[in-house]
């Protein structure tokens, strides 16, 4: 008898990775689960399938991303997806706008829970856009790089424009004040609300505002990097080479100012 061939095994197929699926086998949408996104352990149904497209994007990203598996996944029938949201892009920009909005409370919340000290408070608010990327996972894709999916960014920007640009300015506006805080040696109270920040406010002192962009610039570039080498990743805090690199790189950005 003739030895058994092997199976031929194409070229394409050994490039191509295995990729986790978009439900996690061990993943339950139990009172635990719903509680990481809020305080209420039984949410609307709009509200869960909001909150499965969080975490699946986190994990696998906005390209791999399928609203049917979500669906399923939270037991409901795909013409609820337009019937809540519209369609599947318009799902991904209503749920950007809210991964986005928690992103900047939360580092708001490190600031304000930091030491009472200049230094201190600027770096809660560098070390918590880091790991806030790094909790955003895949939605890092749609936050820095809106051409990823242009049909996504155009619905979010258009739909929810005016969020975005108040978030983000509040946020560059309180890294502003921190870092004057810092320069000053001195803690004073931030009072700008959301909406409300003076036209005037980024242009009354050119080199401060040209100094906070290129803080918050470096910043970006670390939480980028960071969050990208650690989706998919348990251990938030990542290797102790990591560790290592992200302070030094803190350290110098603090040094610089």
């Amino acid at each position: 008898m003739s030895p058994a061939k092997k199976k031929a095994v194409s070229r394409h197929s050994k490039l191509v990775p295995v990729l986790d699926p978009q439900t996690p086998p061990d993943r339950v949408l139990d009172e635990s689960f719903w509680l990481r996104f809020g305080t209420n352990p039984e949410p609307t149904t709009r509200e869960k399938m909001l909150f499965v497209t969080v975490d699946d994007v986190a994990r696998i990203g906005p390209t791999s991303f399928n609203a049917l598996v979500m669906c399923e996944a939270v037991g409901v029938s795909d013409g609820l997806l337009n019937f809540h949201f519209g369609s599947r892009n318009e799902l991904l920009a209503e749920t950007l706008v809210w991964v986005y909005t928690r992103f900047i409370s939360d580092v708001a919340e490190a600031v304000n829970n930091a030491a009472q000290n200049p230094e201190a408070r600027l770096r809660a608010w560098i070390t918590a856009v880091n790991k806030g990327f790094v909790v955003m996972g895949g939605w890092g894709v749609l936050v820095n790089y809106p051409v990823a999916s242009r049909e996504v960014a155009y619905l979010a920007e258009h739909q929810h424009g005016r969020d975005f640009v108040d978030q983000a300015q509040l946020n560059v506006a309180l890294l502003q004040h921190l870092i004057s805080d810092f320069k000053k040696k001195k803690v004073t109270e931030f009072t700008l609300e959301l909406g409300k920040i003076p036209k005037t406010y980024f242009i009354k002192n050119p080199a401060l505002t040209s100094l906070t962009v290129s803080i918050a610039l470096s910043t970006s570039g670390l939480a980028v990097w960071q969050g990208g080498r650690s989706q998919g990743q348990a251990n938030l805090e990542g290797s102790k080479l990591d560790r290592m690199v992200t302070k030094a790189h803190i350290d110098r950005m603090i040094k610089s100012i």
